[in-house]
C-alpha cells in the first residue's frame, strides 16, 4: 500500500504517527536512501521515525488507522475476551510486548480486557498488578486510545468516555 504526505498511519512500536515527509536521508555517510518521516502523534517530546521507503519488512509494519466505521464498530464488540493470562513473567512480557506491537485491533483490545480482569481479581486479594504488567497495560491503552482517537477526530482523553458511555465499562480504555 502506497502512503502519502499528510496520512495518519501506525507504526508497530511507535503507534499512531503522521507521515511528516517522504525524503532522501543519508545517515552515517551512506548513499542517500528515500525514508517515511514519521512523526507519532500525542507525545509531548519531539521525535521522528525513520522507515526505508523500500524496505518491504519494514514498510510492512505500517498500516492504515481504523477508519471511523472500524473504531465505532472495534467500541461496539467490547469486551473482547480472546486472550489467556500467563503464569511465566517473561513470556508473558514477551507474548503482551508482540501484541502490542504487531497483534491486531483486536488482539490489542482483548490484552486490555484480560489484564484489567487479572487486576480486578489481584485487586479482591490486596494485591496490585507488578510494573511490567502494569506498563504493558498503560501501552496497550494509549496505542488504542490514540487510534481511536485519530479515526473519530477527537482527544485520546475522550475515547475512555466515549467506551464508558457506548459499554458501560469504567475501566477499559
Amino acid at each position: 500500500m502506497g502512503f502519502k504526505i499528510g496520512d495518519n498511519i501506525v507504526y508497530a512500536g511507535s503507534g499512531v504517527c503522521q507521515i511528516d515527509d517522504i525524503k532522501d536521508i543519508s545517515f552515517f555517510k551512506e548513499k542517500p536512501q528515500k525514508y517515511y518521516v514519521l512523526k507519532p502523534l500525542f507525545v509531548t517530546r519531539s521525535q521522528y521515525v525513520y522507515v526505508p521507503y523500500d524496505n518491504e519488512a519494514q514498510v510492512s509494519r505500517i498500516r492504515p488507522v481504523a477508519s471511523k466505521k472500524e473504531a465505532i464498530a472495534l467500541i461496539d464488540k467490547l469486551p473482547i475476551d480472546n486472550c489467556s493470562w500467563i503464569e511465566d513473567r517473561n513470556e508473558r512480557k514477551a507474548t503482551f510486548t508482540d501484541i502490542i506491537v504487531n497483534g491486531s485491533r483486536e488482539d490489542i483490545v482483548g490484552l486490555i480486557y484480560l489484564i484489567n480482569r487479572h487486576a480486578e481479581k489481584l485487586s479482591k486479594e490486596g494485591k496490585h498488578l507488578n510494573a511490567q504488567d502494569e506498563r504493558a497495560l498503560i501501552d496497550a491503552r494509549n496505542r488504542m486510545n490514540n487510534e481511536i482517537a485519530v479515526a473519530l477526530n477527537m482527544e485520546p482523553d475522550s475515547v475512555v468516555e466515549l467506551i464508558h458511555e457506548k459499554t458501560g465499562l469504567e475501566d477499559f480504555a
